[in-house]
């Protein structure tokens, strides 16, 4: 039988239990486990063979089986999971292992502070484990060979290998190792470089040793193959690292560090990769091991529905209990989404996004924490998003034929030689949206077509602009607005639809007005803020990291009379909502158009979630099918929807809608 591609409803089944906890396993039962899981619509599980602590959950000669566990629990599951045609995938850990730490201390990774394991003495708080240097040799033969005593006696689909992530060791071995590339153990970017380094090095080492066990296992590794990378430093790209994964997974928990724009960045990122991708979240309120929590019911809807939106499996993280029993009331829950997705599942695999909006992402080779988004990067998902405008992030090694408009957002560098390639494409008839220092190198504009000179930062700690053309602007109020960041100052030619106001003086100690910034004086200088050329329209600001900052909708309404005027004819028109997220996507010569209409809510300090679904009524999305659809069908219940076509747009008629819905558009 064709394989689709990975499953579309996983259960990530962590299992991290302390070896002072007794009993364990003691009320499994292979087939209330199944039951649970079939009743749940899983089809794929990530099965523990050990966890953080060190312990094994199967008799191993290679490890420490948990002391508490009188039977092969691992094995017991995979079995019962086989018998049920659920895919089984072994799940294991490299950083983080306390039992082996404890055996090994001089396996430790050391950090430049002299700090052993990145663990402070008596270090109690979240995620505070014990960490091996992976690049160690005699560690990574126990992986070798605990990975093959797990295929030879189980011959699971796979392998889900977590911790795969540089923590700056600086131990002999990576002291040692970074020498020999020509790098310096002292200087925190040669630190992080090497981090970037070892993990692809590790990952093409161990993606080898088990293809060459069994070719068909399937491989991942948590070691951030969804970082956005620019692809400029091909020895420590992610790019690179991807070569050696068979699926790519999102660990994008919202309620823990991730937010709710890390998922989509990452995914806007991937989808234009050959790469099946998955987004994995939880049913915790918080994060991993909040024990006693249950994520409200729209909140995981709206995650997972988000990532089939996205062409994404979903992969449900949860925690067995140390007693060996599943959680009915989570199963439940659980259960109700993922019998949604399975209706869905026809109109999901095989499927492409649809796009005309690519993004330049901004260099962050080296980055200190390349699991988080920048800033800029969640502004241009915030201000696109919100505008319903198709769109992909794209790196320097990526082609621009599919796009119509090519976005150098805020920080984007690029050489002479891009710069080239963006001239082909707007011979092509392509148009760029840039802004802040983008394009900008040596004093004045690099991009063709767009001649400007740069005359440096503004000195100023903040600016205003005021509009010359408010027709381009409609939905922008008619008075001088301010620009957190001053952001550039720029001349050159072109038609100025936005000029800078200065204010009378940056805030300091001596110098101030009023509790914040300094008011705009009355006059301008004629200093362009968003100035038209031949080739696009430069912004003189950081507009998406701005927005981003402070969610002034100014900036999202600025960018839209932007690109009205680059982008004739868009893919999507609708008077939806901001609050609505649109994703269109092609399954041969069809169209699936997904819709979520939900609430994110700050009720907590550090904490979004989602409580309400939101009904939008008598509304309309026009879609350039550029063919009279056969009929456009509502999913999962192929309920024909009502339509009009003209001019080259299927317009869809939306008399009541809520939460989540899709819409079949068959040619």
């Amino acid at each position: 039988m064709e394989k689709k591609g990975i499953p579309f409803r996983q259960i990530h089944l962590d299992f991290h239990t302390s070896p002072l906890i007794g009993d364990i396993g003691a009320e499994f039962d292979a087939e209330e486990f199944a039951d649970t899981l079939k009743k749940a619509h899983v089809n794929s599980i990530n099965l523990f063979t050990k966890c953080h602590h060190g312990m094994y959950y199967y008799p191993t000669a290679v490890g420490k089986m948990h002391p508490e566990l009188t039977f092969d629990l691992f094995g017991a599951q995979v079995q019962v999971c086989r018998e049920n045609k659920i895919r089984p995938v072994a799940y294991t850990c490299v950083s983080w292992n306390e039992d082996w730490a404890k055996r090994h201390p001089e396996w430790l990774m050391v950090n430049v502070e002299g700090i052993w394991g990145n663990k402070k003495p008596f270090d109690n708080s979240y995620y505070s484990w014990k960490c091996i240097c992976y690049n160690n040799k005699d560690y990574q033969e126990i992986l070798k060979a605990e990975m093959k005593e797990v295929y030879d006696r189980y011959h699971p689909d796979g392998f889900w290998i977590d911790i795969v992530q540089g923590k700056g060791c600086v131990c002999g071995t990576c002291s040692e190792d970074m020498k020999i590339l020509g790098l310096d153990p002292e200087r925190p970017e040669d630190v992080r470089r090497f981090d970037k380094i070892s993990e692809t090095r590790f990952c093409r080492t161990f993606y080898k040793y088990l293809k060459a066990l069994d070719e068909n296992l399937e491989v991942y590794f948590n070691a951030f193959p969804y970082e956005l990378d620019d692809g400029t430093d091909p020895q420590c790209s992610s790019i690179e690292k991807r070569k050696y994964f068979d699926f790519l997974d999102i660990e994008s928990l919202p309620s823990e560090q991730w937010g709710y724009t890390h998922f989509p960045v990452a995914a806007n990122y991937l989808n234009k990769y050959k790469k099946d991708i998955c987004m994995m979240n939880g049913k915790f309120h918080t994060a991993w091991g909040d024990f006693g929590s249950l994520r409200h019911e729209n909140a995981l809807e709206y995650e997972c529905f988000r990532a089939i939106a996205n062409g994404a499996g979903v992969c449900v993280g949860d925690q067995m209990h140390p007693c060996g029993k599943l959680d009915q009331v989570v199963y439940e829950r659980i259960g109700r989404i993922f019998q949604q997705i399975e209706h869905m599942e026809p109109w999901l695999y095989r499927t492409e996004k649809v796009r005309e909006i690519a993004v330049l992402i901004p260099s962050r080779a080296g980055a200190c924490d390349p699991s988080s988004g920048g800033m800029t990067e969640e502004g241009v998902y915030r201000v696109l998003s919100e505008l319903h405008h198709p769109f992909d992030f794209v790196n320097q090694e990526d082609s621009l034929a599919d796009y119509r408009l090519l976005i150098l957002p805020d920080h984007a560098e690029l050489d002479q030689a891009y710069a080239e390639k963006i001239g082909a494409f707007l011979e092509q008839g392509g148009k760029i949206l840039v802004s802040g220092t983008s394009g900008l190198k040596d004093g004045k504009s690099i991009l063709p077509g767009m001649d400007l000179v740069h005359e440096g930062k503004s000195p100023y700690d903040v600016r205003y602009l005021r509009m010359r053309d408010s027709r381009a602007f409609p939905e922008v109020p008619k008075t001088d607005h301010v620009l957190y960041e001053a952001g550039e100052q720029v001349s050159g030619s072109g038609n100025v639809l936005a000029e800078i106001v200065d204010p009378y003086f940056s805030r300091t100690y001596e110098h101030f007005c009023s509790h914040r910034q300094t008011p705009p004086k009355r006059e301008s200088r004629g200093e362009p803020a968003i100035l038209e050329t031949e080739a696009g329209i430069y912004m003189a600001f950081p507009v998406f990291k701005m927005y981003t900052d402070s969610g002034y909708t100014v900036y999202r309404d600025l960018t839209a009379g932007c690109i009205r005027r680059l982008l004739k004819e868009p893919l999507i028109e609708t008077d939806l909502p901001a609050l609505t997220e649109l994703n269109l996507r092609r399954q041969g010569q069809n169209y699936i158009l997904h819709m979520l209409n939900y609430v994110v809510s700050g009720k907590a300090k550090m904490l979004d979630t989602i409580e309400e679904k939101y009904m939008v009524k008598d509304k309309s999305i026009r879609i350039k099918t550029g063919y009279s659809p056969a009929a456009v069908v509502r999913l999962p219940l192929c309920e024909k929807a009502d339509f009009h076509y003209e001019n080259g747009y299927t317009e869809i008629m939306i008399d009541y809608s809520s939460g989540y819905e899709a819409f079949l558009i068959e040619q």
